[in-house]
Parts: C-alpha cells; sequence; structure tokens
C-alpha cells in the first residue's frame, strides 16, 4: 500500500470514528441533555409574563429554589409569589418522585390551608400561564421513551448557527401521561451543550398543544459545566396565548437547606 492509500485509508477511519461520536441515541442525548441542567441546588427570583389571546396581559413575581435530592436524579423545587399583591405569599411545593408521579402542594394564605394538586391536574395551568404544573417540575430519562427523528440547524435565533438533534420522546407508562397530558413531544436538543432550545408538546388527542421556546442559556456552573436558560417562552398552538417564564440572579449551588422544602416551610408567609 502506498503513503496515498495510507492517507485515504486514515482519513476514512478518523471520518468514521469522529462520525460514531455523534451517533448517539435519542436516549443517550437526553441523558446528557439531564446531566447539564443537572445542578445541586439553585434560588433565583422569576418573573412570569402572560398575554396574547386577545386577554389583558398578567405579570407575576416569585422567588424560587430547587435542589436536588438524594437520588441525585428528582428535585423538590418551591416556588413562592410576591407579586400581585392578591396572591401575595402563595407558595407551591414541587416534590418529584421516582414513581412517575409528583407531589404537589399549594399553599393558599389567604384560607391558611395547603391544597393538593392532585397527579391528574398537573397538566393544568400553573398559576393561570401557559405552563403547567408539569412543566415547572423537571423531566427524567427514563420517564420517557425517545426516537432521533433528525439532525438541523437550531430553530432558534441565538442557536441558529448551532445543529439541533431533533427528538420524539413519548411518555413511559400511563402514569407520566397522566401528569404531563402530553401523547408525545419533540424536542430540538443543542449538539454543543445539550441543551433543549424548542419544544412541541402535543395532547392526549395527538393535537399540537403548545410551543416552548428557550434562550438565554447560560453556563451556570463552570466547574461542573451545568448550564440552564434563564428565558422560556410557551404559547398556546390553540389560542395565541403565551408566557414567558424568565429568571434573573441566579445563584448555584450555594447551599439550600433541606427545611426549605418542607410543608411547614410552605405555609409559612414571608
Amino acid at each position: 500500500m502506498n503513503k496515498k492509500s495510507k492517507l485515504i485509508v486514515s482519513l476514512s477511519l478518523s471520518f468514521m470514528v469522529s462520525s460514531s461520536a455523534y451517533a448517539l441515541t435519542g436516549k443517550e442525548i437526553m441523558t446528557k441533555n439531564e446531566e447539564a441542567r443537572r445542578l445541586s441546588d439553585v434560588t433565583s427570583s422569576a418573573t412570569l409574563k402572560t398575554g396574547g389571546g386577545g386577554k389583558p396581559d398578567r405579570l407575576k413575581q416569585f422567588t424560587w429554589w430547587r435542589k436536588l435530592t438524594s437520588d441525585n436524579i428528582h428535585y423538590n423545587t418551591l416556588t413562592r409569589f410576591h407579586v400581585p399583591a392578591e396572591i401575595r405569599g402563595e407558595g407551591v411545593l414541587f416534590l418529584e418522585q421516582s414513581s412517575g408521579e409528583n407531589d404537589v402542594m399549594m399553599y393558599l394564605p389567604n384560607f391558611k390551608k395547603i391544597r393538593r394538586v392532585e397527579s391528574q391536574q398537573q397538566s393544568g395551568s400553573f398559576m393561570g400561564s401557559e405552563f403547567s404544573y408539569s412543566d415547572i417540575a423537571t423531566d427524567h430519562v427514563d420517564d420517557f421513551e425517545y426516537k432521533v427523528i433528525r439532525d438541523e440547524n437550531c430553530p432558534t435565533e441565538e442557536a441558529s448557527k448551532i445543529k439541533c438533534s431533533v427528538i420524539e420522546s413519548k411518555p413511559a407508562n400511563d402514569k407520566v401521561k397522566d401528569r404531563t397530558g402530553h401523547s408525545k413531544t419533540t424536542l430540538w436538543i443543542r449538539q454543543d451543550n445539550f441543551m433543549g432550545v424548542k419544544g412541541e408538546y402535543y395532547d392526549l388527542n395527538g393535537t399540537l398543544w403548545k410551543r416552548m421556546e428557550a434562550s438565554q442559556i447560560k453556563m451556570v456552573d463552570p466547574v461542573k459545566k451545568n448550564w440552564m436558560a434563564q428565558l422560556i417562552r410557551m404559547e398556546s398552538a390553540k389560542d395565541g396565548r403565551f408566557t414567558v417564564l424568565e429568571f434573573s440572579q441566579v445563584k448555584a449551588n450555594a447551599g439550600i437547606p433541606d427545611s426549605v422544602f418542607s410543608q411547614q416551610n410552605l405555609s409559612r408567609v414571608k
């Protein structure tokens, strides 16, 4: 074999190795997505801005705490609302479970009462927004089954020069389907950092339900290379109503006591 032939073989092998590095299954891609989002804990100020659909605009402000549980997969999350005045002190506590179901509890200070949000209600609107309770919790790899549809340039302005893997996601069981209200989801996952930039959610009848777009994707933990989307827009495909969820003053891995995620703390108006 002459030098030219050896060079061609070498380049061919190199290309095959390079290509195979990106020939990941849907589950492998979504595992990397979950790893990219896996913060030990995070605290942030946040706003929910809802508009469109011919209805009045609404603004809600809250503080957001999230902490990884001992299984290193699931999270506990607390939201505490401050604005507008009529919902000041209201809080929602999310306790994610490995069973595919989540415990969700809402504190209503006007009634001094904690109300449980049942699993079949968690696909409903979160505080009047286009996000559901299930959207506010986190998705986990084993809750869904995946299929790679194609690769293409990411469809958002911020990531338009980056390649995305387009993934079809379906609930792995009826518990997840009931909780999310989704029959399937199409996800666009960046190939450089494995963060999601777009999602299309289909209801239980297979009809397009809502669209999500994530931007301002920032590395919030340079040591562990963890990322967070700090602007997420969810829009109804049926009436054009939309909500923008924006995070600010993000503090990652600063240490949050477990007591923050207790029912006692949920009912403590601050």
